[in-house]
């Protein structure tokens, strides 16, 4: 035992209800066990105490018994309050996971985020095979350039608006609405069959645009409303450093077209 951490065992509770110190010692050297929710003073830590200071000083007989027997107590106290404050840590590490469980479950049915649209058509990109040619054009519009949603509610049930990009083509439009069937189908599966994790949200296309907000830069030149683009002055022009000699593929195979 000497030259070696002492490893924190717990008695089984019968042995531990059962024991009498008169009847022997509660543990040995090779079973060596303390009782960690015990006081240091408790019956078995005393037998504990003693097994472990024999040992000791049998070993360097130039060692005190008492000065050993006094320095594990000393020991002992100090295992105990770290093994009560890691059964706290674990408790408010509990209590922090429920709490954040709680908090997406609530996210998950509130209308998605510009960054949680992103991340699902991101990973259903990953998933399909036919759609990821596109994963680095989707990361290159990022979650700046994903539609916003506002609420609407239809015969007491909540639906969700999209509200587009001013500045986005109606070609990434419908190339982004692909993702959205894909990660449905994904989610849903063939009519019948039941889903996976929370029910889709019901978002419906609108006529209408989402606040004015600033453009992803460096895009393909038909990234960008025609419309919009021609109305920027020279200055906005050149902070937005459209990508003028590429124009991109924002279309899909065959047999994912909608």
């Amino acid at each position: 035992m000497p030259g070696t951490d002492v490893l924190v065992t717990l008695p089984y509770e019968a042995p531990l209800a059962d024991f009498n110190p008169r009847h022997g010692a509660c543990c040995t050297v090779e079973n060596f066990t303390i009782e960690i929710l015990g006081t240091p003073r408790s019956k078995w830590n005393i037998s504990a105490t003693k097994v472990f200071t024999r040992d000791f000083v049998a070993h360097y007989p130039s060692f005190n018994i008492d000065s050993i027997q006094a320095a594990f107590s000393t020991h002992l106290r100090s295992l105990k309050c770290s093994f009560k404050q890691a059964r706290l840590d674990n408790v408010a590490s509990s209590a922090h996971q429920k709490e954040n469980q709680r908090k997406e479950h609530k996210c998950s049915l509130l209308p998605p985020t510009c960054l949680q649209l992103y991340h699902r058509r991101l990973d259903i990109a990953r998933a399909v095979s036919d759609l990821q040619p596109h994963i680095t054009m989707l990361m290159r519009i990022g979650p700046d350039g994903m539609s916003s949603d506002e609420t609407a509610t239809e015969n007491d049930v909540p639906q969700y608006r999209i509200l587009g990009r001013h500045w986005r083509s109606l070609e990434v439009t419908a190339w982004l609405r692909i993702f959205n069937a894909m990660y449905c189908h994904n989610c849903w599966g063939p009519v019948g069959t039941g889903s996976r994790g929370n029910n889709a949200q019901m978002r419906f296309e609108s006529m209408s645009m989402g606040q004015p907000q600033r453009a992803v830069r460096r895009l393909p030149c038909n990234a960008y409303c025609a419309e919009w683009y021609d109305s920027l002055n020279p200055y906005d022009r050149e902070e937005l450093d459209r990508c003028e000699d590429e124009v991109y593929a924002f279309t899909h195979v065959p047999s994912i077209q909608l």
